[in-house]
């Protein structure tokens, strides 16, 4: 998947260049907060309740949502406040209810605690980087984080089959076909979404940007699901949809 999104970048990047001293580090931080994000969710969500680890990992958008009003004195009002707090409501009343409790448990909080943490500084550092003078080597900034999400990815791949013996599960003869096909699928659409995430960090006030595109992906998540699968809703889930809703119009400002 990250070598699908590597390709992704560097096609749409077209003609590469050296990346300046500060594009890099950033970069490989990019990289690495993104891999280790990715990790520890990964293993939350396999130990624990879906609905309470993706609650806790979403609401990590309120460190880079508050980091432009933090670092660049951005400007936030009131109703853009309210927003916020009634986007992390939506992620609460939205869980799904039939997976409360499986799974809680010490180590189970801990993952979370660091994907939290992981995908906080994911936001933080596109803001920061879209905010540099090296601002215009985004394409470089992505490039480089990649490379080193691939380089980890392929260094964890080792470390499991050293552990267990055999190479992971998907890549069995029977199950080889469709993950090429999904991993592929993932990648570019983590490539291209990157792309326009990126810029968009530094383009957009924090405040706005960062719950947006967080909350959203839940909101149409549950549409989604509410529209092609049928499923059926609680009176709590309709209130989290509502609320959701409502937050993305105050935090655009249309209230």
């Amino acid at each position: 998947m990250s070598l699908a999104t590597l390709t992704a970048i560097s096609l749409v990047k077209g003609e590469l260049c050296v990346p300046g001293a500060y594009t890099a580090v950033m970069g490989a931080a990019y990289g690495l907060a993104t891999a280790l994000f990715t990790l520890l969710n990964m293993m939350a969500l396999r130990t624990g309740p879906l609905s309470y680890t993706n609650t806790i990992v979403f609401c990590a958008m309120v460190v880079p949502a508050l980091s432009g009003r933090v670092l660049y004195g951005e400007a936030v009002t009131v109703g853009q406040y309210v927003g916020v707090v009634l986007m992390l409501l939506s992620f609460v009343f939205s869980m799904d209810k039939n997976s409360r409790t499986r799974g809680m448990s010490l180590r189970w909080l801990a993952l979370c605690v660091g994907a939290f943490l992981f995908n906080g500084a994911v936001g933080v550092l596109q803001k920061v980087h879209q905010n540099s003078p090296e601002k215009a080597q985004l394409g470089m900034f992505l490039i480089v984080a990649f490379v080193v999400y691939t380089v980890f990815s392929a260094v964890m791949t080792a470390v499991y089959g050293r552990v267990h013996g055999e190479a992971p599960t998907v890549w069995k003869e029977e199950k080889r076909k469709s993950t090429v096909v999904y991993v592929l699928m993932s990648g570019i659409g983590i490539g291209i979404c990157n792309q326009i995430n990126t810029y968009l960090a530094g383009a957009m006030r924090a405040i706005i940007f960062f719950p947006l595109v967080n909350g959203v992906a839940i909101l149409l998540t549950l549409v989604i699901g509410l529209v092609f699968w049928k499923e059926k809703f609680s009176k709590k889930q309709w209130v989290g949809l509502a609320a959701g809703v409502f937050s993305v119009l105050l935090l655009c400002g249309l209230f």
